[in-house]
């Protein structure tokens, strides 16, 4: 069998390698959790992401066709005989806006347009929103050039 210097040189071995092989193992279990963590840290925001792109989908589109265009069916065109086109301005808002904090601000706005969104959905209608003035402007002279006499 074995001698007693080979069982001796086996349990030095032994007590020399396990503690390595411990070590190792925390070492791993470790890593395993980390990037564990680090998935649902992962997942999480690629979950946020996806969230923001869907409401700015629906801010972009009706939601019948974000849901089509998710699907990835055909959209088919819609054509209206008639339609109205709402631009609004508030008027002095610079003034307004250079008396308040811009806390105040913010809030004064969204008040304002949770009240818009509110008579919005008693309607069915499709809101498209811009906010840059020239812009308005330019959109308003192009419908008074292909609709002269409707606007």
């Amino acid at each position: 069998m074995f001698s007693l210097l080979q069982c001796w040189c086996l349990l030095v071995i032994a007590c020399l390698v396990y503690p390595i092989i411990l070590i190792s193992f925390k070492q791993m279990m470790e890593w395993i959790h980390n990037y564990a963590r680090n998935l649902k840290e992962k997942t999480q925001d690629l979950k946020r992401e996806r969230q923001l792109a869907e409401d700015l989908l629906h801010q972009m589109l009706p939601k019948s066709v974000a849901k089509q265009l998710r699907k990835r069916q055909k959209v088919e065109a819609e054509n209206y005989d008639q339609v109205t086109i709402f631009f609004s301005d508030i008027v002095g808002f610079t003034s307004i806006a250079a008396s308040c904090t811009p806390l105040q601000v913010v809030e004064m706005l969204n008040n304002l347009y949770v009240c818009f969104d509110s008579r919005i959905e008693s309607y069915d209608v499709y809101k498209v929103s811009a906010n840059l003035q020239a812009r308005n402007l330019e959109v308003a002279e192009i419908l008074l050039t292909v609709f002269p006499g409707e606007c």
